[in-house]
Order: C-alpha cells, then sequence, then structure tokens
C-alpha cells in the first residue's frame, strides 16, 4: 500500500517517482518569458493570468507559483472548485471566478475568500442579494459586446447599476467582456466589440472604479486599442500562439511544455507484416518500429496514430498504425535509437503543438487540456 500512498493528486500533479517512462516538463523559465511579453504589449495593464483547466492542462499548482513569482497581479479561474485549488496554494493574489457562481450556495464562500465575483445574469445578483447583501464584494459586471455567449446586453446597464446602489459594501471593480475574433486580429469585429465595449463606460463607468477588462492573449498581442485596466492572457502564458497558422515562437513567445516518453520496445517488421489494433498499417518494405509509452489513454489524440511528427533521441520521425490506451508506434528504419531512447511527443524539444493541433482540425486550447491526470507534471528550470 505504500507504494501507491500519494501518487495521484486531483490536480494532475504526481507526488510519487512513477517507473512509466511519461512525463510533462514544464518549464519555469518559458512561464517566466512569457509573462515579460504580456508586460512588453501591454505595460500599463495588470495581468489577470488565467488558469482555469488545470492551467490550460499544465497543472496550476506547478505553474501558478511561478506566475505569482514573475509578477501577475492577479488570477482568474472558471469555477469555485478551481478557485479553492488555487486558493489553498497560498499565493496572495486576488482570484477572479469568470463565469461568478453557479448556484446560491457559492456566494458565501467567495464572500469569505475575497474572491473577486464577474456577474453576467439577473439570477446571480438575486443570489448576491439573499447570501451576502451585508458583504463587502467585488465585483466586475460582464457585458456581451457581441459574442452572445454572456453578459448583460448594454442597454440594461443603466437599470442595473441603479439597482446595484441598493449595496454600498458591494465594489464594482470594472466593466468586463471577452472577444470573439481576436485569433483573426485584422476582422473588424474586433474594432466592434471595442466599441460597444467604449460607449458601455462611458454610459456606466462613472459608477465603477475604473477596472475594465476586455483583451485575451489575441488582444495583448495584436490590438492594443483592447487593453484596459487588465489584460487576461492565457494561452500565450503557455507559449502558445491564439493565431491560426502561428507559432508562438513565432511571436515571440517559449513553450511551457514539453510532452515525454521513451522507448519501450522495438520490432522488426518484414515487408507485408500488420501492424497495431486492426492491422491498419502494412509495411511496405522492411521497417523497425518503435513502442512508446504513451497512448490516448495519456491524452495523446488517437487520429495522431499515423505520419504524425515525433521526435526520438533527437531525431524527427513519424507515428505508425493506430494509437493504443496506452502505447503507440513510431518508425525508427532510419533512427539511431534502441530501447530506452527518449521521445517528444509534443513540445519544446519536439513538435509544436500548434501543427499538431492544426493536423487535426482542432486548435491549440483543446491540445494542451487533453493531456490525462495520469501523466505526471514536473517542473523543471
Amino acid at each position: 500500500m505504500h507504494f501507491f500512498h500519494g501518487i495521484f493528486s486531483r490536480l494532475g500533479v504526481y507526488h510519487w517517482r512513477m517507473t512509466r517512462p511519461i512525463v510533462a516538463d514544464i518549464s519555469a523559465a518559458a512561464l517566466r518569458h512569457n509573462v515579460a511579453v504580456v508586460r512588453e504589449h501591454a505595460p500599463r495593464a495588470q495581468i489577470m493570468a488565467a488558469v482555469k483547466a488545470n492551467a490550460y492542462g499544465h497543472a496550476v499548482t506547478l505553474c501558478a507559483p511561478v506566475l505569482a513569482e514573475a509578477g501577475v497581479d492577479a488570477f482568474a479561474v472558471a469555477s469555485l472548485e478551481e478557485a479553492e485549488a488555487l486558493h489553498a496554494l497560498r499565493l496572495e493574489r486576488p482570484i477572479c471566478l469568470l463565469g461568478g457562481p453557479f448556484d446560491a450556495d457559492e456566494v458565501s464562500v467567495a464572500a469569505a475568500r475575497a474572491y473577486l465575483l464577474v456577474i453576467h445574469e439577473q439570477r446571480q445578483l438575486r443570489w448576491l442579494e439573499t447570501h451576502a447583501g451585508d458583504a463587502a464584494l467585488r465585483l466586475f459586471i460582464k457585458v456581451d459586446t457581441g459574442m452572445h455567449r454572456l453578459g448583460f446586453a448594454p442597454e440594461r446597464l443603466p437599470a442595473l447599476f441603479a439597482a446595484l446602489q441598493r449595496y454600498p459594501r458591494w465594489e464594482v471593480l470594472g466593466l468586463m467582456s471577452h472577444l470573439a475574433r481576436s485569433d483573426t486580429p485584422d476582422d473588424p469585429f474586433n474594432r466592434q466589440q471595442a466599441g460597444v465595449f467604449a460607449d458601455a463606460i462611458a454610459h456606466v463607468g462613472h459608477a465603477t472604479a475604473g477596472q475594465h477588462s476586455l483583451a485575451n492573449s489575441g488582444g495583448v498581442l495584436a490590438l492594443p486599442f483592447t487593453h484596459q485596466h487588465w489584460v487576461r492572457p492565457g494561452l500565450m502564458l503557455y507559449g502558445l500562439s491564439p493565431f491560426a497558422g502561428r507559432r508562438g515562437s513565432e511571436i515571440g513567445l517559449q513553450p511551457v511544455l514539453s510532452w515525454r516518453s521513451a522507448v519501450v520496445a522495438i520490432r522488426e517488421l518484414g515487408p507485408g507484416d500488420w501492424l497495431g489494433y486492426g492491422a491498419a498499417w502494412q509495411a511496405p518494405a522492411h521497417c523497425r518500429v518503435g513502442v512508446v509509452a504513451a497512448g490516448y489513454g495519456d491524452g495523446y489524440p488517437r487520429h495522431l496514430g499515423c505520419g504524425a511528427p515525433v521526435t526520438v533521441a533527437g531525431q524527427t520521425t513519424c507515428t505508425l498504425a493506430r494509437v493504443s490506451m496506452d502505447m503507440l508506434f513510431v518508425d525508427l528504419t532510419d533512427v539511431e535509437a534502441d530501447i530506452g531512447a527518449p521521445v517528444v511527443l509534443m513540445g519544446a524539444g519536439g513538435p509544436p503543438l500548434e501543427s499538431l493541433a492544426a493536423e487535426l482540425g482542432t486548435i491549440s486550447y483543446e491540445m494542451s487540456c487533453r493531456m490525462q491526470m495520469r501523466v505526471p507534471r514536473r517542473l523543471v528550470s
């Protein structure tokens, strides 16, 4: 029993030496560098670092302390559960619940912890009135500037702020909204949203502390007219590009993640031999195949099973056949490698995560969140 004690953390960090050769290295230096890039692009703004979804799959328990050291001013999460996990790290930074409370019972906890709440609908205000009418709260009011996901319609804001005057202990820090097309910076919709946001500030901004927030990673990097008191970078902190067709390294970012494993077996196949589940791949000639300890059970996408780039012992090769739950195949025919050879599946030292996401027809956000909890994350310098 002692062997298993303490292995698994609900946040994806393992506290025991694991013998299966798979790990996600998280670079503290890259995190610090990427915070500096945010500062360079938005020098007058405060940084609210998005660490939701377990720091985009990178492990919040590893990333958040480094981000705090690097000088971010606050953290943003998606739920009370994420806020509580972050609060336990005692990083002495405000924590903002981007979705606000999801039910009335969360209000008293949020008030006790002094979490910043983003309020986007009338029901949440009723919960605050019932459970925290006399509490000192700090709020952002979410405005729908055209994405039509969350937020109050701009024309409802004057009545909303009139109602908020009944609660003098509630401080409205500012307005908040979200850019829908910042991944395509030249799209005129970005200026349209920024214009709606500016109009909203003109009408009700005097009733706030002026701490408005609009820019996400794409806005930070390419849309300076969206910079307000707060910027909310997420993806770029992890070294990933928010722009289709561009890698983080091309815009001055450094990849934080290096997803590593090793060759655990080697097979020599003759012409016509079949490989893997479904006998889905047949050797066209004599070839040498490596079996790698990584699979879709770890979050490596099954659809990258044939032809996806991978780095083995510092040499570029590709995957073969179908990805299994715990293993995948790589072509070693022209690669000098033996059992135990290091493998980089994606990230620093291997194929860029952005290019693999494009190959799958998805986005870097989803790809970085795919990695499962059973892959240990390890902070490296």
